[in-house]
């Protein structure tokens, strides 16, 4: 073979077929849905096509979630399905010959385990931040995490949390006001929650929001409070804000759940010494030297109890 006949063997042999990009075409169609695990269409599933070999297409699902491929080559195609916020998935489909009609194909799409990327991420810097102290800073990835739309069909409990870490910081900041629509969301999700009504009732007395709280505090079935600290908590928050008379109450219940409850017994008598009820107050006084004679409010107690005599 002369070298010129070699050169022009080598040149065609080395030419792109441009007829091999379009090996997959021919007179078949093929069908389908893309749905979610509950049945809803998905729209916009990005579908890729490939008669191995011969090359393939794509496309993209309508807002019914059906599409449709024709002009193609009998053969089995293989599908890569890939959608926004679902595991991706693969599939093959047989066409047996160009003119035959198969059923339409349905896809359901699984949905990842556990919350995506941006939500933990969010979590994970609202975290940093209350950690650090960065109130503002930590409301606000938890507040974008609440907002992301995963957390619609979250279960409630997460929900809750988010809430929860919200009110957390505007507590921190004393925007009370804003807080107690938190711990309200909370109760919305959580009606019977009497920890968290306890404590909307704490934060309401906190922000000099007293008639809040005391429309709170009714609608509480106190036989259904098991810890002695809940009422403790408001009668406390009633004595810092020279609400003798409520702080008395609460702490009454206090005592009354738990008998040897020596915190309550302590305010208690702190309180009543503060309204000059000087014998309730040493009836209460002595109930702390009795129950914790070496606890930290017994010198505090005897000390009380030296200059009433």
């Amino acid at each position: 073979m002369s070298l010129k006949k070699a050169a022009l063997l080598l040149a065609f042999v080395t030419l792109p077929l441009p007829t091999a990009a379009q090996d997959w075409k021919g007179m078949g169609r093929i069908s389908g849905k893309v749905m979610d695990p509950e049945g809803k269409p998905i729209a916009d599933v990005v579908i890729k096509f490939d008669l191995p070999g011969r090359g393939g297409t794509s496309l993209r699902t309508d807002k019914k979630g059906q599409w449709a491929l024709g002009g193609i080559a009998a053969g089995v195609w293989y599908l890569d399905l890939e959608a926004s916020g679902y595991l991706p998935r693969r599939i093959s489909v047989t066409l047996p010959g160009e003119a035959a009609r198969i059923l339409p194909v349905e896809v359901r799409l699984e949905k990842p385990a556990g919350p995506p990327p941006e939500l933990v991420e969010a979590l994970n810097k609202g975290d940093a931040a209350f950690q650090a102290e960065r109130y503002a800073e930590a409301r606000a990835e938890y507040e974008k995490a609440l907002a992301h739309e995963k957390l619609r069909s979250a279960d409630a409990s997460v929900q809750s949390q988010l809430h929860r870490q919200i009110a957390f910081c505007l507590s921190r900041e004393k925007n009370y006001l804003k807080e107690l629509e938190h711990l309200q969301a909370i109760l919305d999700l959580e009606p019977q929650n009497i920890a968290v009504k306890m404590l909307l009732a704490s934060e309401a007395i906190e922000g000099d929001l007293i008639d809040k709280a005391v429309q709170v505090l009714a609608t509480v079935d106190d036989s259904a409070v098991e810890s002695p600290d809940i009422f403790y908590n408001i009668g406390v928050s009633f004595r810092n804000k020279d609400q003798a008379d409520a702080a008395i109450v609460y702490l009454t219940k206090a005592v009354a759940l738990d008998p040897k409850y020596v915190d309550g017994y302590f305010q208690r008598a702190l309180t009543y010494f503060g309204q000059q009820k000087l014998a309730e107050a040493k009836a209460d006084f002595r109930k702390v030297v009795e129950l914790a004679p070496d606890g930290p409010q017994a010198q505090t107690s005897r000390q009380a109890l030296e200059q009433l005599k």
